[in-house]
């Protein structure tokens, strides 16, 4: 019998969900003795989230490298430590609801999935291909843990007020379920996001909490310059909501600071964090370059480099052996797609 991606690559030795059950919230405070085992766990979570993304989109060619990167800490935070969610059982009726309305950004929420076990590992090789469980943008039909189906910005915020607006009208047995929506900053140029803060802040939806993955770049330039969004905060206390920031998205021991605050602020207004991110994050080429905004690696050379320079950074210092991004270079396998296509291309990058 074949070895699984996790027996070959290993990780498990060296990583496993910080809480043992995730149906319950678990407060870790600065002074307790295990905060800081849950700050190299959730970092290192965050390491796994890129390296098997990069991995993932690698093999099918495919994917959004730049929001994937960028929202990564976001999404090891929410799952490691805030999230109550139940694998073996996704649609659990007390379970947080998690939306990704920037949803073109999935694979990065799709390895997050699979290193809690929603699927095995080996789906992320077939992300995007014909039939495949993962599509290019999320299908909730298709994928265990995800709660709604995404493609056209805007539309998922108002989703999510509506879910929220259910909850709260089904009185106390729904009264301590939250709704998580991760937005892009590009994404707030739509009018329907800013319908959905301005509903949220009507209906007093202290249950829903809106994470804006801002990290200044969208698909053909900076945010600033296409449409700028500031004063940011002030326009979302204007409609009505509690507003957080995270001066660094990436640091993990100020979001889970963050996050262990939100806990504690129902006060009648709906939440908003506006998380400073880094498009593309630990990544050298696409690094605040919307040219990698929507292309992939496309062969093992350019996702070795990707690997390497992640480990670098993060692996070595946190105790990852080299065999495993050796390991997983040698994994990506191109997925021929099962039809043929007429259409000829060219990279982004050529």
């Amino acid at each position: 019998m074949s070895k699984s991606i996790a027996e070959l690559t290993g990780y498990e030795k060296f990583w496993r969900p910080f809480r043992e059950s995730t149906l319950y919230n678990q407060d870790v405070l600065p002074f307790h003795g295990n905060y800081s085992e849950l700050l190299k766990n959730t970092e290192t979570l965050a390491y796994l989230i890129r390296s098997y993304t990069v991995y993932e989109m690698t093999c099918a060619s495919l994917g959004h490298p730049g929001g994937s990167m960028s929202q990564a800490e976001i999404l090891a935070v929410l799952f490691n430590y805030l999230l109550r969610h139940d694998p073996a059982d996704p649609g659990w009726e007390n379970r947080d609801v998690l939306y990704l309305s920037k949803a073109h950004c999935c694979p990065a929420l799709y390895t997050a999935l699979a290193l809690f076990g929603y699927f095995p590992m080996e789906e992320l090789k077939l992300y995007g291909s014909w039939g495949s469980m993962l599509e290019s943008h999320p299908d909730c039909t298709k994928t265990p843990g995800i709660e709604i189906s995404g493609g056209s910005l805007g539309q998922i915020p108002g989703v999510a007020v509506g879910r929220a607006l259910g909850m709260a009208k089904k009185g106390p047995d729904q009264a301590n379920r939250m709704v998580y929506v991760i937005v892009g900053d590009g994404e707030c140029n739509e009018g329907s996001v800013w319908e959905a803060f301005m509903a949220a802040g009507h209906y007093g939806l202290d249950n829903i909490v809106f994470i804006i993955d801002y990290n200044k770049v969208q698909a053909k330039g900076f945010v600033h310059n296409d449409m700028g969004i500031e004063p940011l905060a002030d326009k979302l206390r204007a409609f009505g909501h509690s507003v957080f920031t995270a001066e660094n998205g990436h640091n993990v021991s100020e979001l889970i600071d963050l996050v262990s605050k939100l806990k504690n602020s129902r006060n009648g207004k709906p939440i908003s964090v506006i998380a400073n991110t880094i498009k593309g994050k630990k990544i050298a080429e696409a690094l605040f370059n919307p040219n990698w905004h929507t292309s992939a690696p496309r062969d093992r050379e350019t996702a070795a480099v990707w690997l390497d320079q992640l480990w670098q950074q993060d692996g070595s210092r946190l105790g990852v052996p080299r065999t495993f991004v050796d390991t997983l270079g040698k994994l990506i396998e191109k997925v021929p797609p099962l039809h043929g296509n007429p259409d000829s291309f060219s990279d982004a990058q050529a």
